[in-house]
């Protein structure tokens, strides 16, 4: 038994020692260790937003408004983003750790997680359970997992400015959010193998599943990236991060600079646009084209690869120098086009043609969210990266809610006044075409992209970090 101990314990020196001696492969694998976090988040996404709302509305004929306002109750919380992305700012700068805020948000995501595939049942017809009375269980449990995700996402992004040098966080960025993608395409595809033989119970044991992982992934992801010294101050934190500003005064701040609110409405503008689909695709995909639950799950790895031609796409644009205006703006333009060809798609019911527009439409959602957190993150100094983070948080989750509940309750007037089932889902997808060239119309009026190379759009913190040490604010 102590000669194996010995074996272990030679083989570990053996592999730090190399790794100590490829310091390039060495960052690779720290890089990809932080993102476990971001894979597991989208192995544990892809249930609920590719097949969960599917069953919900397109099997069970639950209202798509309904359906919509639960999974966007995240959302709406989201201003808990800014309140915990300042208090963790506050804590790193008085030599303090993120890591509470992380793990806090871990446990609320987790236990939402496991308990939302629950409302196949809570929402059934087959219930005894006064509806109104189910309809609040299921509130509460995705207000748990909401306040959770916007906890943990926020703080984590934080920390991962924290520890990533700026010249490395475009690669880190892009690493990361490949991860996430795949994440989830990996996670669509098995459970469309799984769901073949579609059950309720077997829908929320892949669920529970999918939340298990996700825990330990984030737990690997996380453990020991931030330590403390006996006396309570960070190991290696050599930042002078201080925050001098309260949360109300930093928000004033923000919203003094004319071209960060441009800057602001055109974010909210085109995540709403791109945010219609998120329960739709799949129940049209059912009730428009005939798809079955097991081909409307895979819909989701479909639309994730397309996020990574997007997102590669736009980390390509980035390295090579282009400004993260063109990388939205490129965002904007395949998703109009997406949104467009499923409209077609609809009313051919081509089956072909509707994941041709699902690739448009994904390719657009990758380009646009990398240009936004590129262009978010270069703004934000490392001091407020939390505050600042959380803002772009919260205006991105506050479009997502009102694009998915908006699209959601538009979903069902229309199918309402026309009596169409088609007519019900493309006047949404048209209206989302519309919103997107209306931004692009905003961008090209404001002039977002000079103002950027002119400095007029940049972090409104610069140079603050020469105040006097009695001036802080806590």
């Amino acid at each position: 038994m102590a000669t194996g101990s010995q074996g272990v314990s030679g083989l570990a020196q053996r592999v730090s020692g190399w790794l100590s001696d490829h310091q390039a492969i060495n960052w690779w694998m720290s890089v990809l260790r932080l993102g476990l976090f971001q894979l597991g988040m989208g192995v544990a996404l892809a249930p609920i937003t590719g097949t969960l709302n599917r069953v919900l509305i397109g099997d069970m004929r639950i209202s798509a408004a309904l359906v919509a306002s639960l999974m966007a109750i995240h959302y709406f919380v989201s201003p808990v983003r800014a309140v915990f992305g300042y208090r963790s700012d506050v804590e790193r700068a008085r030599g303090r750790w993120r890591t509470p805020y992380v793990a806090l948000g871990l446990m609320l995501t987790y236990g939402g997680l496991a308990t939302a595939p629950f409302s196949l049942i809570l929402l059934g017809p087959n219930d005894s359970m006064p509806f109104a009375i189910a309809l609040i269980i299921c509130t509460a449990i995705f207000l748990a997992y909401g306040v959770g995700v916007n906890i943990v996402e926020t703080t984590y992004l934080a920390l991962v400015s924290d520890i990533t040098p700026p010249r490395d966080r475009g690669k880190v960025l892009a690493v990361l959010w490949m991860m996430l993608v795949v994440g989830t395409i990996v996670s669509s595809i098995i459970i469309g193998a799984i769901l073949e033989r579609y059950s309720p119970v077997l829908l929320i044991q892949v669920m529970q599943g999918s939340a298990v992982i996700f825990a330990v992934l984030a737990t690997i992801s996380l453990l020991g990236r931030e330590q403390l010294r006996p006396d309570g101050t960070l190991v290696n934190h050599t930042d002078d991060i201080r925050v001098r500003l309260t949360l109300v005064e930093q928000l004033r701040v923000v919203w003094q600079q004319p071209g960060l609110r441009a800057l602001f409405v055109v974010l909210f503008g085109g995540t709403l646009a791109l945010a219609t689909h998120d329960v739709l695709l799949e129940p049209y995909g059912g009730q428009v084209l005939g798809m079955s639950v097991a081909a409307t799950t895979r819909l989701t790895a479909l639309w994730g690869v397309a996020m990574i031609i997007g997102i590669t796409a736009a980390g390509l644009a980035l390295w090579r120098g282009y400004s993260p205006i063109r990388v939205i703006i490129g965002g904007c333009v395949s998703g109009a086009l997406g949104f467009l060809v499923v409209i077609l798609a609809g009313g051919s019911v081509d089956v072909n043609m509707f994941r041709s527009g699902v690739v448009f439409i994904g390719i657009g959602r990758g380009l646009f969210i990398v240009g936004s957190v590129a262009l978010i993150m270069a703004l934000a100094d490392r001091a407020h990266a939390g505050l600042f983070i959380g803002l772009w948080g919260v205006t991105q989750a506050l479009a997502q809610g009102f694009g998915t509940v908006g699209g959601g309750l538009a979903r069902d007037i229309a199918q309402q006044q026309t009596g169409s089932i088609l007519l019900g889902y493309t006047s949404v997808y048209a209206a989302s075409l519309v919103i997107l060239i209306l931004t692009l119309g905003l961008i090209m009026v404001l002039r977002l992209g000079r103002q950027l190379r002119e400095g007029a759009v940049r972090s409104p913190w610069s140079g603050l970090q020469d105040l006097p040490g009695d001036q802080i604010l806590f």
